[in-house]
């Protein structure tokens, strides 16, 4: 059995890195959904094979590339599909647009729970609908942990609204972290039918599960399926995200018929490379990904032990998925933007809280995806950066 080296230091800088390049020099980029480790060589043998072919013409959907999406969820889910129930897209951002053109009406309100994705606000008023934001509640767990929970009645008022059309739902949750159980998914999905909301469910981060069971909301019924749209992606399971792959699966044919007509009117085609990656990483990447996810809770756990114990007037969740974690900053008694304190006076880079709603606002979303050297170097900063903050008061 092949031992990965998720420890091993690769150098970004010189590659074009959105990741790497979008901080000063000097400073940790802790920020956006991309892992610093090296995709499954599964991944990369596809490629190289593809390219020795020489020829990179116009490119039909990979047949092969179906059948293995349909036997990933069968095995993981029990979740019976069919081939024809598989689209693709370049990118989940891409088709969030796309399904937020070619799904309700001009005017109309998309249902979102924040705080949440921050690409759900653009994609929603890019495409002249309106956001119907529900602040889902705060609940401190410990004096160093704490959790959301779903405000059913609030979802429920606007779900009523006849200007509703739309449910945007994100499971695992980006930025908390934490999976909807199928209570709740049941209550989302009964609600969604009785009023009539399509389910946009971007179920990306799905294959990044730390510790707990993943329930995609299509299996939970042949009533929920036919109104729903999921959408997943090697791209952050495999560290793919360049390459522009997402799958999109719909079992009600209008659904499908209305998503590939929204796909084309842009001309939105997933580029060879893109197609390969994919296979590679679907069919050859488990044992990868098996060993990237117990580094992964293993840096989780790093992380929050770290936070607790030197950070103890940060907040932060304890994610149940993904390779993010969200902190409560609003303890610290900082003057302006927390974002701007950890790039600057911390030197490292995460996410703003407000890309992801204003209830986001005061917190941060730091990336854990990294060797652990990096991971601890960060942490180091910031807790240098909150000590100045006390010998000033």
């Amino acid at each position: 059995m092949t031992e990965y080296n998720f420890d091993e230091i690769i150098d970004r800088t010189g590659h074009h890195s959105a990741k790497w390049g979008a901080v000063d020099e000097g400073c940790l980029p802790m920020w956006v959904a991309d892992m610093d480790f090296r995709s499954p060589p599964a991944a990369i043998k596809a490629m190289i094979e593809r390219a020795e072919h020489g020829v990179f013409g116009y490119t039909l959907d990979p047949p092969k590339l179906k059948d293995v999406i349909v036997e990933r969820m069968r095995v993981l889910y029990n979740w019976e599909i069919k081939p024809e129930d598989v689209m693709f897209s370049p990118g989940m951002v891409l088709a969030l647009g796309a399904a937020c053109s070619g799904f309700g009406a001009p005017g109309d309100t998309v249902l979102i729970q924040t705080p949440v994705y921050g690409s759900f606000f653009k994609a929603v008023r890019a495409n002249r609908k309106f956001t119907g934001n529900i602040n889902m509640e705060y609940v401190s767990d410990s004096a160093h942990s704490f959790h959301y929970e779903n405000d059913y009645d609030e979802f429920e008022m606007v779900a009523r609204d006849p200007r509703t059309s739309i449910h945007l739902q994100c499971n695992p949750q980006n930025p908390a972290g934490f999976i909807y159980s199928r209570a709740e998914l049941e209550r989302i999905g009964e609600i969604c039918l009785r009023h009539g909301l399509l389910i946009l469910a971007d179920e990306i981060h799905s294959d990044l599960i730390l510790e707990g069971k993943h329930i995609p909301i299509a299996t939970l019924s042949d009533e929920i399926a036919q109104n729903t749209l999921t959408m997943i992606a090697p791209s952050k399971t495999f560290n793919l995200a360049g390459m522009a792959c997402s799958v999109l699966i719909a079992q009600n044919k209008e659904i499908r018929e209305t998503m590939a007509a929204a796909l084309q009117s842009i001309s939105a085609h997933v580029n060879i490379m893109g197609y390969e990656a994919a296979y590679g990483a679907y069919s050859g990447g488990e044992e990868w990904l098996r060993q990237l996810l117990l580094y992964l809770k293993d840096n989780r756990d790093f992380a929050i032990k770290f936070i607790r114990e030197q950070i103890p007037q940060v907040k932060t969740t304890i994610p149940q998925s993904t390779y993010l974690l969200w902190l409560d900053m609003r303890d610290l008694p900082i003057e302006g933007d927390v974002t701007a304190f950890c790039t600057e006076r911390a030197g490292v880079a995460p996410t703003g809280g407000t890309f992801f709603g204003s209830a986001g606002e005061g917190f941060v979303r730091l990336n854990f995806g990294c060797p652990r050297s990096v991971l601890e170097e960060g942490l180091q900063r910031l807790k240098i950066a909150v000590d100045s903050l006390a010998l000033k008061v």
